[in-house]
């Protein structure tokens, strides 16, 4: 993908999330393939986060300018969102309409005036909160409902540190808001190759909540490349990692042996039982990605109404999957990076309704708290993830 300067860039990886693409994915191929000073690479970042965590705010405050503006071409579309997004910034007009005009005259010179016109024009405009905050209506009630306000969402739209999990001892980072997380303040590094691992610190948390200690036999459920395999296995835990993607797993094995870390990998699809036990079992399971809206802001316009029952049925098959694989007296931690009661607490419940064997246990958690009861939600803020997290211990029949 080739493009003259940062805003082209941007309007060309936009285009792409819009035809299905992942903007994480697709910026970290697009950046590393420029050789652009990092204050140009960062600006491009800026505008694509920026223009998908704000879209529905966007689309408001151009659509008292906009006859039709689905009819518009999408490359014209997109200029007029990252225009009005400067402008929403404080970018002054002389340095902001100019440059998106440019940026269809050559495809659209038919529009070039109208795009003149409505970034010229833009103004002040109240929104309803859903609108404002950029989330689709349905989750906006389902949250009112479940956690009593949306205040904890303005956290979706804030640009996040890059955290990264030490898998040895390290100095001069700025410490995380846990063990072993850093905030990384550089440019992008070949991160294995200095013992670290780019990890939101609410992710690392769901491996340590398991508490699994040096000769400890692990295993870890929907690990995907193993993220929090490398950490349990930098603390000298025994890890096998188990996932259905073959694909991610050989990418975790290269960066594990990049790492230094003896992880065993296994590909299975979890919904049928694994060949095996044991005392710590951890279960990080595919779900809706509410809680991550941040990192992927397009994936709030992408998820139905439906989504997050459909997933919550999945991840009780897995649950007891990982339940059939935790031995009398072991800790089972369930995991996701959703906030929906369906995927949380109601995964929970139902669990917890057919397993009598296995109970509940508190813990403090060290984020901030939206929800505790039958397991915790994490509020995302300061640059964390959302999460839900239970911890439960399988009664052993012999005490």
């Amino acid at each position: 993908m080739r493009a003259a300067n940062p805003r082209a860039l941007a309007l060309a990886l936009l285009l792409e999330v819009e035809r299905g693409g992942r903007a994480q994915q697709l910026l970290d191929r697009a950046l590393d393939r420029v050789a652009w000073p990092e204050r140009d690479k960062a600006y491009v970042t800026h505008l694509v986060y920026g223009a998908l965590r704000r879209l529905r705010l966007l689309d408001h405050l151009l659509a008292p300018h906009l006859l039709r503006p689905e009819d518009l071409p999408p490359q014209v579309r997109w200029a007029l969102r990252l225009g009005a997004l400067e402008w929403l910034l404080g970018k002054p007009d002389h340095a902001r309409v100019s440059p998106w005009v440019e940026a269809v005259k050559g495809r659209y010179p038919r529009l070039a005036g109208l795009v003149n016109a409505v970034l010229r024009r833009l103004a002040p405009l109240e929104a309803p909160e859903c609108v404002r905050l950029s989330l689709p209506d349905w989750l906006c009630e389902a949250w009112r409902g479940f956690l009593g306000s949306l205040a904890f969402a303005e956290g979706f739209n804030e640009p996040a540190p890059l955290f990264v999990t030490a898998v040895r001892p390290v100095e001069g980072l700025k410490p995380g808001p846990i063990p072993d997380s850093y905030v990384w303040e550089g440019p992008k590094a070949d991160f294995p190759a200095l013992g670290l691992q780019p990890q939101n610190p609410a992710s690392l948390y769901a491996a340590q909540l398991l508490e699994a200690g040096p000769g400890e036999r692990v295993l870890d459920l929907c690990g995907g490349a193993g993220l929090k395999a490398f950490h349990l296995a930098s603390r000298g835990a025994e890890v096998v990692s188990y996932d259905l993607n073959a694909k991610r797993q050989e990418a975790g094995k290269r960066t594990a042996q990049r790492l230094g870390l003896p992880v065993a990998y296994r590909t299975q699809d979890l919904t049928l039982p694994i060949p095996e036990r044991a005392k710590k079992v951890l279960l990080d399971a595919p779900c809706t990605g509410t809680g991550t809206f941040r990192a992927h802001p397009e994936l709030r316009y992408r998820l139905r109404p439906e989504d997050p029952s459909r997933m919550a049925e999945l991840q009780l098959k897995l649950l007891e999957t990982a339940a059939s694989a935790t031995e009398e007296g072991g800790v089972l931690v369930y995991a996701v990076c959703s906030l929906t009661e369906e995927e949380g607490e109601g995964v929970a419940r139902a669990f917890l309704a057919r397993h009598p064997e296995f109970v509940p246990e508190p813990f403090s958690c060290p984020f901030p708290v939206l929800r505790e009861g039958l397991g915790v939600y994490v509020a995302p803020e300061g640059g964390l993830d959302g999460f839900y997290y239970l911890r439960l211990r399988r009664v052993d029949s012999r005490a």
